[in-house]
C-alpha cells in the first residue's frame, strides 16, 4: 500500500490539488492505517471497503431497521454519525438469495454534498466494471494470479503484456494481412498462433525469429 499511495502521489500530483483523483480500493485495502495513510494526502479523494465484515455484522446489530436507506433490490445502506471527521462510514446491508443478510463497511472522504450515501454505494459498485475489464484483458493472455502484490511488480508487468499486446498487433497487420487470421480477435489470434512450431536464431544481423508450418 505503502508503494500505491507514493506512486500516486507523486504521478497525480496537479490532479490531486484539485482533487480530481479518486482512489476506489478493496477490502484487502480498507484497515484503519491504510485509510489514515490516504487521508493524509490533502485533496485526494478515495472510497474504500473496510478490511472487517465482522466489523460491520457488529455495528448492524445497534442500527434499527427503519434506519437504513434501500439503495437497490435486496441493498439497504445506513451513514454512520461522524462527529469531527472527514471520514465517512456506510453500513452496507445485502439480502442473499437464500435469505441471508450480510454487511459490510465503505469509507470515503468525499463530502456528502458531492455524493449521497446511496450514490456512493453505487459508485464503488461501479470497480466491479473495471475489474471485469481486466478480468477479460487478463483471459485474452493466459494470465493467472500474480504471485507478487508489489505495486511496482504489478506495473511492470502490465508494461509487458502492453508490450506483448503491441509485438502482436504488429505481426498480424505485418505478417497476417493476407490470411484468414488477420480478422480474428487477439485471443484467438494467441490461441492459434501458439501452436505454431518454430525457434529463434541469432545472425549477425540480429535474431532471426523462424516459424515451422
Amino acid at each position: 500500500m505503502d508503494d500505491l499511495i507514493s506512486s500516486i502521489a507523486i504521478k497525480f500530483k496537479e490532479q490531486i490539488k484539485t482533487k480530481k483523483v479518486i482512489v476506489h480500493g478493496d477490502s484487502g485495502y480498507g484497515s484503519m492505517e491504510n485509510i489514515e495513510k490516504l487521508m493524509s494526502i490533502e485533496g485526494l479523494k478515495f472510497i474504500i471497503k473496510g478490511y472487517f465484515s465482522k466489523k460491520a455484522a457488529n455495528i448492524a446489530k445497534g442500527v434499527s431497521f427503519d434506519l437504513y436507506e434501500q439503495a437497490g433490490d435486496g441493498v439497504w445502506i445506513y451513514e454512520l454519525p461522524k462527529p469531527d471527521s472527514e471520514l465517512r462510514t456506510i453500513l452496507v446491508q445485502i439480502l442473499g438469495t437464500k435469505g441471508e443478510l450480510s454487511y459490510a463497511l465503505l469509507h470515503t472522504n468525499i463530502k456528502e454534498s458531492e455524493l449521497s450515501a446511496v450514490e456512493a454505494f453505487h459508485f464503488y459498485n461501479g470497480r466491479q466494471t473495471i475489474e471485469a475489464f481486466f478480468k477479460t484483458a487478463k483471459n485474452t493472455y493466459g494470465i493467472k494470479n500474480l504471485r507478487t502484490r508489489s505495486y511496482y511488480g504489478i506495473y511492470s508487468f502490465i508494461c509487458l503484456v502492453f508490450m506483448a499486446y503491441n509485438l502482436t498487433s504488429w505481426f498480424k497487420v505485418n505478417k497476417l494481412k493476407n490470411s484468414e487470421l488477420y480478422n480474428v480477435g487477439i485471443k484467438t489470434l494467441v490461441e492459434k498462433c501458439s501452436k505454431i512450431k518454430g525457434f529463434v536464431k541469432r545472425t549477425s544481423d540480429g535474431m532471426m525469429a523462424l516459424v515451422l508450418l
